[in-house]
This record gives C-alpha cells, structure tokens and sequence, in this order.
C-alpha cells in the first residue's frame, strides 16, 4: 500500500470516529433543539417534554385586551403546541388558575379541553375587588412535565358605575378591641382602623367616590375623618381612636351621593387600660411543700391582672417576679427568665426550691401602670421533712375508766407545719383504742408558725381491768422520712 492510500484510509478513518463522537454529544445533550431535560415515562422510554403554551386575553368581540371593566369580561385562549411547533389537536386538558378572588373562571375546575386548532378557552370575569391579577395555564404534552404560560389582567369599575352598596370590609386589630388612651403599648393599640368599600352591581369596587362617617354613641372616642374617597379599588378607611372611658361604639358609612346606600361597621370596644393596683395579686398554688433543704421542689405562682374598672388587661403585660429563696423560672417553668407576659390578664411562673433556703420563702411581683410600678407579695412554707409532737403525754392513766380526749399539736424541725399530707396514725396498738382527728396534714389558709393543731380520742378496754397497755406514733412525710416516733403507755390501776 503506497503513502497516499494510506493517508487516504487515515482520513477516512477519521471522519468516522468524528461522526460517532458528534452523535454521541447530541445524545447527551437531548438533541439538537429539545428542552432542558426528559422526563421517564416508567417504560424505560426517556421522553422529553417538549411542547408549549401560547397564552393570551381578548375581549368578547376577539380583540386583545386585558382589562375588565364591569360586567364585561375576556376570554383567555391556549393556544398548545408539541415540541416541533406543530397544534397538538383535540383533546388535550388545560387547567387555569388565578393567583387570587379578584377574578373568577367560567368553569367551576378551571379547566378546558383543546379543539381541533390545539385552543382551549375559558371565561375570565370580574370577582371580588379592582386592581391587578395572574392567570396562568399548564398542560401536559409529553410526558409527565407540565408546560406553562401566564397572563396579566387588570379589574376596574366601569367609568360610569353607579353604587349600589357599601360594605363594612374588616378592621385592625382583627379583634375589633381597642385599649384605652395612654394605655398603649406592644400588643395594644389605641387606634382602630376600619375599611369600607363602595361597589357596583358586580360587585366590583367603585373608585373617586366620597363616603361619610358618623360615630354612636357620641363620647370622648374620636373619629378620624368625617369623610373620605375612594381608592382604585373601591375602598375607603377611617380611623377610631379611644378616650378615657371604657365604651363600645359603632361607624357608619354613607354614600355621600346616595344617602340611602349605608352600612355599619361591627361593635368597636374601648375594653381595658393599664393594670390597676386594686385589681392586682398574686397567689401560690401550695401553701405547704417538703421543700427546706430539698432542691428542685416546684411551685406555681400565678398573676392575676384587671384595670380600675374590672376588666382584664391586653395580652403581653410583662409581670417580673423575685424571691427571698430559691429561683424564678419565667413563663411558666419554660422559659430562663424571671417573669411571664399576661393572657387574658393572667400568667404565672414557677418558683423552684434550691439554695438559699429558707422555711418561709417571699415572692415578689413587680408591674408598671405606665407611670409608676407596682407591687405585690405573697409567701408559703417550705415544710422540712422531719417533725415532733407538741403536747402528748408520755402515758394515760384510767381511773375513771372514761375516754380521754387529748389536743396536741405537729410542727417540723423549724417550728412550722409538717408538709400537706404527712401521716401519723396510731400503730401497735395494746389493751386500748385509738383515734386521731384530723389523721393528716391538711393544707394551712395562711402561712403561720405554730404547727398543726389535732385531736386524739382514747378509750379504754370494757371494764378497764387492771394493767396496761401502749401505742405508738410517728410522723411520715409525703417523701417517705420518719421522725417523731412517741411511745404512749396505757395504765389501768
């Protein structure tokens, strides 16, 4: 073979490996004019999918437009191809949505079937409010991807509407609660704002047009405007801003064009003001705990909040709280704080046992009336877990053979009360009954030294024959701890 076959054999060889490396780059890249991707079909079939979504708005006579005005509305056209350009024919589903209630669709689905030119149609009219929306079409061709297009349209009433009803629209705060004046703060405002809106028989809003305000009962709550107009879309606000006396109060707006064309607003309430020292305290869910020398006992302390005149104060009212022994924990025990924010005029924290301690431990609550803060105290007993009998005799003589009754007192190693709950009923029990009233420690009323104050009932054997007999006592704690342990001997001379 000469050099110039060779060289010819070369070449060729080549341009086909260069042909195989060019069909190889296509393949990967999806061809030469496809999408950005493919989609599996589940067949192990890789499909693209291609295709395209012509979206566009005319009016009823066909013309391109984007406006509804009224009653009028546009039709919204689909025009759906496939990946080469080409109507993909009948039968293809459509579905519309709207990215808000300012306009409606003709078909309750939002849905249409293209014709034999690839179109689907819809309705697009006028819902609720003027101003700007998106409508939006998507349809699946090939594959399971869906193509999408969108349009914009604008809403408006008609240059010449004619109202025919005003509609109280909403107000802020949503709670239609104001507070009273001075008395504002985070979460509490003193001014409300209330929204109008003037609309024709579509119901769409009608702009330029002037609304009258008026306010009952009539008092020291101010209102904002006597009068004002309305925007593009058909609305007009007025302001409602409280006094120094706790009311309710209704606005009502009047066409000013049509005085018989009028609506009221809902109940506005001039509610509550600042915290009232009157009306402020505080309260622990436990008088008595085993507490002295335990860490980690847990107690609620709860705020109770109202303005001068009895009503409750607005949500967020932060009550900050301290204690002679012990720890604060803010928030209800959730919380690495020191206070708690009022709902519905309460909150409370969690007072826990811990170093210092103390039998008596005061907690402390402070708020502000905006002006000056206020205060208030409350206090309990962190009961230690061992105690002594006060006032039992060490025997009981029957003489007379009659029942003896016998007051005696409990108290714990700090000269208060035994925690709630601690029992003590009479064991081993020899030639002799026995009972106690109460047989436990019931919760105290008020924090107090001087222990618990009971009763006990003895009566002797029938006959009260000569000898003796015994019973013991002894104080246990909720916590298991015994302490007190009393021998009483009986004697029958």
């Amino acid at each position: 073979m000469n050099q110039t076959s060779m060289g010819c054999h070369v070449a060729k060889l080549f341009r086909f490996f260069s042909a195989i490396l060019l069909i190889a780059l296509l393949n990967a890249c999806g061809g030469g004019g496809g999408s950005a991707g493919s989609v599996s079909s589940g067949s192990g079939v890789s499909q693209t999918p291609n295709g395209q979504i012509q979206l566009s708005l005319v009016d009823q006579a066909g013309v391109a437009s984007s406006h509804i005005s009224g009653a009028s509305g546009l039709l919204a056209k689909a025009k759906v191809t496939n990946s080469s350009g080409a109507s993909v024919g009948p039968g293809v589903l459509v579905t519309f949505t709207l990215d808000g209630a300012i306009a409606t669709l003709s078909s309750t689905t939002g849905t249409a079937l293209t014709g034999t030119d690839g179109i689907a149609i819809i309705g697009l009219k006028a819902g609720v409010g003027t101003g700007a929306g998106i409508i939006t079409a998507s349809a699946i061709v090939v594959g399971t991807v869906a193509v999408t297009a969108n349009a914009t349209f604008d809403v408006s009433s008609p240059a010449n509407a004619i109202p025919v009803a005003i509609n109280f629209v909403t107000a802020v705060p949503s709670d239609k609660s104001i507070v009273l004046k001075g008395t504002g703060g985070i979460s509490r405002s003193e001014v409300a704002l209330l929204t109008f809106a003037v609309v024709d028989a579509t119901n769409t809003g009608i702009p330029n047009t002037k609304v009258n305000f008026s306010l009952l009962p009539v008092g020291d709550v101010i209102l904002g405007a006597a009068s004002g107009t309305t925007d593009p879309s058909g609305n007009v606000s007025v302001t409602v801003s409280s006094g120094t006396t706790v009311t309710s109060v209704v606005v009502t707006a009047t066409v000013d064009s049509n005085a018989v064309i009028k609506t009221k607003s809902d109940t506005i309430t001039v509610t509550t003001g600042t915290v009232s020292t009157a009306h402020f305290d505080i309260y622990p869910e436990k008088l008595n705990l085993e507490a002295f020398n335990i860490a980690g006992i847990e107690n609620k302390i709860t705020a109770f909040l109202a303005d001068a005149n009895g009503g409750v104060v607005a949500d967020g009212v932060p009550v900050v709280f301290t204690t002679t022994a012990g720890a604060i924990v803010g928030d209800g025990g959730t919380t690495a704080t020191a206070r708690c924010l009022t709902k519905n005029g309460t909150c409370f924290v969690t007072w826990r046992s811990q170093a210092p301690f103390s039998p008596t431990p005061i907690v402390t609550a402070t708020v502000s009336d905006g002006n000056v803060n206020l205060v208030k105290t409350t206090g309990f007993t962190a009961n230690a877990s061992y105690g002594h009998f006060l006032g039992l005799p060490s025997s009981v003589t029957f003489s007379s053979c009659v029942e003896q009754s016998i007051n005696f007192r409990i108290v714990d190693d700090n000269g208060y009360s035994m925690p709630t709950d601690t029992e003590f009923a009479p064991a081993d029990v020899t030639n002799v009954t026995v009972s106690v009233f109460p047989d436990k420690v019931t919760a105290k009323a008020v924090v107090e030294i001087g222990g618990t104050l009971h009763t006990m009932t003895i009566k002797p054997t029938a006959g009260c024959a000569k000898g003796d007999g015994h019973f013991y006592l002894e104080l246990k704690s909720p916590k298991g701890a015994k302490s007190g342990t009393t021998r009483i001997n009986i004697i029958y001379p």
